[in-house]
């Protein structure tokens, strides 16, 4: 092997960015620290207008890899991360959030995963972490990509945090559209649900992935939340297979909007929502909060089975 790993396949590390400045160095220092030897960075600024830019720059000056800036008028995380896998050369792409941190053998694990496997996508485990405290709130460990997505698409199950997880092989890539910029919040899922098309998702069981709790993040925008997901619900059931899985599925969307207009105090959207999950499936107005229940335990029992410090950061 050449010094600088050269005689390994490249790795495209994109990172979609907006209004990141106060992390993206930090998430920039967990590429710069991994021990896989061969890498591009390729950060897409979707017209931000703080500081991040001038960051990235300051760190390209510095780094021993190479490393894009793009800068593109605001459009979205999934028109974003397209821009940067178009302009990406390397045989595996790997995503990375612009707030969110990796554990240094994260790459040198997938990869070998993937050479391995030959599967088009392997994703890994990954732990919830306070912006504020820096303190670890939840473990999620998958150990079979494919296997999750149907309590995923459900509200059901973990997600796999393809955002900040998944290394994906440029084949793969080749096969199919890349992120469909019509979905905000659900663009990862309808992402994950079309690569397992092309063939089994992988994940590693080992936590790599820091994934940062703050209160800018997207997902706790619930306002356009319904429309985005019940936008994917339409793609996935247009064929009407499985109608009875389909009345599950937007019972529990809308009983998960519900229940969080409610956390917040706003009655009226609260029992319109829940009133369409009893019209849907009237079941999951109870099973859904019970699920997710059980799911945040499971969180806090393979938080506590590893201890409070993840020993990596």
């Amino acid at each position: 092997m050449s010094p600088l790993g050269d005689d390994r396949p490249l790795v495209s590390v994109v990172i979609p960015m907006f209004q990141a400045a106060s992390w993206i160095d930090k998430t920039l220092a967990t590429v710069s620290d991994q021990t896989y030897p061969h890498s591009e960075i390729i950060v897409v600024d979707d017209g931000s207008t703080d500081r991040g830019a001038e960051i990235v720059a300051e760190f390209a000056a510095g780094s021993e890899k190479p490393v894009q800036l793009l800068q593109m008028t605001h459009s979205g995380v999934a028109a974003a991360r397209n821009i940067g896998i178009e302009e990406s050369t390397g045989t595996f792409i790997a995503l990375l959030d612009a707030d969110d941190l990796w554990h240094p053998r994260k790459l040198e694990l997938q990869v070998a995963s993937l050479e391995y496997s030959g599967a088009p996508m392997c994703t890994c485990g990954f732990e919830y972490f306070d912006d504020r405290t820096g303190r670890r709130t939840g473990v999620v460990r998958v150990r079979d990509g494919s296997a999750v997505l149907r309590g995923w698409m459900a509200l059901e199950g973990n997600g796999l945090a393809l955002a900040s997880a998944a290394l994906i092989s440029r084949p793969a890539l080749d096969e199919l559209r890349l992120f469909d910029p019509k979905f905000s919040v659900s663009a990862d899922l309808d992402f994950a649900l079309r690569i397992a098309d092309v063939g089994h998702i992988d994940s590693l069981p080992q936590v790599l992935v820091r994934y940062r709790l703050h209160a800018q993040q997207m997902h706790r925008q619930i306002s356009g939340l319904a429309s985005d997901v019940h936008l994917l619900y339409d793609r996935v059931f247009a064929g009407g297979e499985s109608p009875s899985f389909e009345r599950r599925c937007r019972a529990n969307l809308s009983a998960h909007i519900g229940y969080s207009y409610l956390q917040r105090g706003q009655v009226k959207p609260a029992f319109t929502n829940l009133w369409r999950s009893i019209r849907h499936d009237p079941r999951r107005v109870f099973t859904l909060p019970v699920r997710a229940l059980f799911r945040r335990l499971g969180r806090r029992t393979r938080l506590w089975g590893s201890g409070r410090s993840s020993g990596w950061t």
